[in-house]
């Protein structure tokens, strides 16, 4: 994948970029309504039996944390795509300084160099 956000340069084709962002945004943020939709039983009913009940909690705390997850890379691939549009994304939103495009390349929504993701 990483390769095909590249021009035969190796500098970054943002337009490929962009598209890669855009497919994974709307896949995710499908996924993220269908959990949502569960979490809030409008795709199941309840059941009677307290132990189905309770297995059905259980489940739920799994879809939660998923739920969380996928809001978090949500919020990254949204701020990727605004940083896209500012005309910012090749920078690190820390130093400045350019983000190598192979970077870049295998990790879309990164928006630190590698200096500065090292310092944590």
């Amino acid at each position: 994948m990483s390769n095909d956000l590249l021009h035969a340069d190796g500098s970054l084709d943002l337009g490929r970029v962009r598209e890669h962002l855009g497919r994974e945004l709307a896949g995710i943020v499908h996924r993220h309504e269908k959990i949502q939709d569960h979490l809030q039983n409008v795709d199941r009913e309840m059941p009677d039996d307290w132990q189905e009940a309770a297995q059905l909690v259980e489940n739920d705390e799994v879809l939660e944390a998923l739920e969380t997850s996928s809001r978090a890379r949500i919020e990254g691939l949204r701020f990727a795509l605004r940083r896209l549009d500012a005309g910012t994304y090749e920078a690190c939103v820390r130093c400045g300084e350019a983000i190598n495009p192979r970077r870049l390349a295998a990790l879309p929504v990164t928006s630190l160099c590698v200096s500065c993701a090292a310092q944590g």
